[in-house]
Order: structure tokens, then C-alpha cells, then sequence
């Protein structure tokens, strides 16, 4: 059933726990090249992950449209360097949508919007390989995550690295640019960009709000030229019925 698009300012945010890495309803859904690329994944998790946000995305758009999942089709071009790899978009059937993708441990999150560039991101609140990269951080947020005050500093690090992936998804640069180039407000308050040293600089202005996520992961999205109303789905609901 068609649903139609989200309101301009709006943002739809849909959680889903990762499915099995071989579901295969889910796998039915995928066109052939994205069936390529979930076998190429070595890796169950990942796969899984994979299929998982695929999935979520062409059921959500399809609702959306009004349109069978099939008769989805998308393209990916790198702002660099113009291959394929960059950030998905819809390519038909022609709609003012835009949506970004991210995963992180058991969870994956899909947001979407209209006639508004996007970038959402989740990550587990764990230490990576033992330490935290803090080189990934502006100096005075370094200092903040290092200070004494600060309880739990593997908290306060993703908190800073949701905002600025977020945002770097949102532009399209990815890690492009050096995240320690851009500088966003602390982990107690609210998200948003103080500083943009990296190059070149987003031309509409970058929002920033923390989204409400599963306990023991946090979450970002990002907005350029205005700030969205957020929405929460139950993506798990989505691929049940799905299946």
C-alpha cells in the first residue's frame, strides 16, 4: 500500500535488528547487482547487514511510491572521484526522495526525506580494537573526551563520531575529509556543527540532532539547509511482513 512521501521537514527514521544473512524472502527483493554484492561479503555479519538495509529501503520506498520493489533502481557516483561508490540515490522511478543507510552491531537505520540532502549514522558504544582513535577528533574535542570530567569517555567519543559521520554522509564527502577537521558540540549538549576546517565547505547549512536509538548504541542525523522533524518506524514490523 502506497503511503506517500514524508512532508517536506520531515524525516522518516526506521530502526530494524539486522535479519539472518540468507533470508531468502529478503534476498528476492534485491536486484541482481545487489544480490552480487551480498555474496561478495565474507563476512555473515556483514551480509546480513547488507540485506537487512536493503531491504528495509526498497520496502519503505516502494510504499512510499506506490510501486512494486523491482521497479526500483538505484545509482551510487563518488563526489571525489565520480565512480561508484558514492552515496545511493534513487534513480527510478523519478521522486524527490533521499534516504541514508548506516548499521552498526544487531541494528540498521534507514532514514528518508524529501528535496533535502540526509546523512544518518549508528554506531555500537564499544571501544575499537582496545583504544579510541581520538586522531579522528578536533582538538577541543580531544581535550573533552580526555578531561576529567567526563565520565565515560567511550560514550562521549561515539557521541562526536555519530555527529560527524552524519554529517559527512549528508554532503556526500564521507571520509574524504578528515574528520578532526570538523568540530561539533560537545557530548551533554545538543548536536550541532561549530566549525568546518575541512574543504570544500557545505554550501547549504548542516543541522544536527541526536536520535533516540537502542540502548547501548547512539545515533546521528544530519540535514543540509534545514533542520527535519523526526518520525520513528518500526522496520522490524516492515521485513515481517515481508517475509
Amino acid at each position: 500500500m502506497a503511503t506517500g512521501l514524508p512532508v517536506e521537514g520531515t524525516c522518516q527514521v526506521w530502526w530494524t535488528p539486522v535479519a539472518l544473512p540468507d533470508e531468502p524472502a529478503l534476498h528476492a527483493l534485491l536486484a541482481a547487482g545487489e544480490r552480487r554484492r551480498h555474496a561478495e561479503f565474507g563476512d555473515p555479519h556483514g551480509r546480513a547487514a547488507y540485506l537487512t538495509a536493503r531491504a528495509v529501503t526498497r520496502l519503505v520506498l516502494a510504499g512510499m511510491l506506490g510501486t512494486p520493489t523491482s521497479e526500483l533502481d538505484f545509482a551510487a557516483v563518488c563526489r571525489q572521484c565520480g565512480g561508484p561508490h558514492g552515496k545511493p540515490v534513487l534513480r527510478s522511478p523519478s521522486a524527490p526522495v533521499t534516504f541514508s543507510v548506516s548499521h552498526s552491531g544487531r541494528w540498521c537505520v534507514v532514514a528518508f526525506t524529501v528535496r533535502t540532502e540526509i546523512g544518518v549514522d549508528v554506531e555500537r558504544i564499544a571501544l575499537r580494537g582496545g583504544t579510541l582513535p581520538l586522531r579522528a577528533l578536533a582538538p577541543t574535542e580531544r581535550v573533552v573526551v580526555t578531561g576529567p570530567g567526563v565520565r565515560d569517555r567511550t560514550t562521549a567519543f561515539v557521541r562526536y563520531w555519530t555527529r560527524k559521520e552524519a554529517l559527512l554522509k549528508a554532503t556526500g564527502d564521507g571520509l574524504s575529509i578528515d574528520p578532526a577537521t570538523i568540530t561539533v558540540t560537545g557530548p551533554d549538549q545538543p548536536a550541532a556543527l561549530l566549525r568546518w576546517d575541512g574543504a570544500p565547505a557545505p554550501a547549504d547549512p548542516p543541522h544536527l540532532t541526536d536520535l533516540a536509538a537502542p540502548t547501548g548504541y547512539a545515533a546521528a542525523l544530519a540535514g543540509l539547509g534545514r533542520p527535519l522533524v523526526v518520525s520513528y518506524h518500526d522496520g522490524g514490523a516492515l521485513l515481517r511482513k515481508g517475509i
